[in-house]
């Protein structure tokens, strides 16, 4: 009989697993323990039936931890956020943060990369039948962002601190905003827009520096006109 207060473990060190039951209210601990002596080690279901199996926790709560992560990086920025905050606001202790992201670096790379991924599927439902129409559902990506909890694109504020950032994080930074010049560009290049390579930069542009000065001078129209100005005067539509 299945007893909900019992999780199957399974050990992996050198290539080689094992796997043992524990009582789930101790998981936090055997993760940490795992994490100190650098052995990866994963909550599982095996012994369940199929139908019954859990999702594995590891995954749920890592999504849970970059879900805090960007709340806090798009409220705040990057260099202000601590694994303290986020094991916090997860509800978890810090050295269970360091499990699933052993460094801050580690942290931020996974929360732009998962970041660009996102926009990116936005960008493939985006209606290009039309110039205009393509670039008002452009626009409106970058302004959902300054709707929802009164933040900015996470990618706006890792560009405004790049000077600070890790390495890493920089070149994950760096390639979202290549995937929009190289959409915009390919965008550019059907509808025969004059500068096209020129053009996608600017817009980029100025749709993450207005991002970032509505938010400062805490005045969404502020971008509004930012952005009908770059359309209009940038893709001479």
């Amino acid at each position: 009989m299945h007893n909900s207060a019992f999780i199957k473990i399974c050990v992996q060190v050198h290539g080689t697993s094992f796997r043992f039951s524990a009582q789930r209210r101790h998981i936090d601990t055997y993760q940490l323990i795992g994490f100190q002596l650098d052995i990866a080690l994963l909550a599982v279901n095996t012994y369940l039936p199929h139908d019954r199996q859990e999702p594995q926790m590891s995954q749920t709560m890592k999504d849970k931890i970059l879900d805090a992560a960007e709340k806090r990086v798009r409220g705040a920025g990057f260099s202000a956020m601590s694994f303290r905050d986020l094991a916090s606001d997860v509800g978890i202790k810090s050295a269970s943060v360091h499990y699933h992201f052993p460094t801050k670096p580690d942290l931020g790379e996974a929360l732009v990369d998962r970041y660009t991924s996102q926009f990116k599927e936005h960008l493939e439902q985006i209606d290009t039948a039309s110039l205009q129409t393509a670039l008002d559902s452009y626009v409106a990506l970058y302004s959902q962002a300054l709707v929802l909890d009164e933040t900015i694109c996470l990618c706006a504020i890792m560009g405004a601190e790049a000077i600070g950032l890790p390495k890493n994080v920089n070149q994950k930074t760096k390639a979202f905003f290549k995937m929009n010049r190289i959409w915009l560009l390919d965008l550019f290049h059907r509808y025969g827009v004059e500068n096209a390579e020129d053009t996608s930069c600017l817009i980029v542009a100025a749709l993450e520096g207005g991002m970032i000065v509505a938010s400062s001078s805490d005045d969404r129209a502020m971008f509004d006109q930012i952005a009908k100005a770059a359309i209009r005067s940038i893709a001479k539509i």
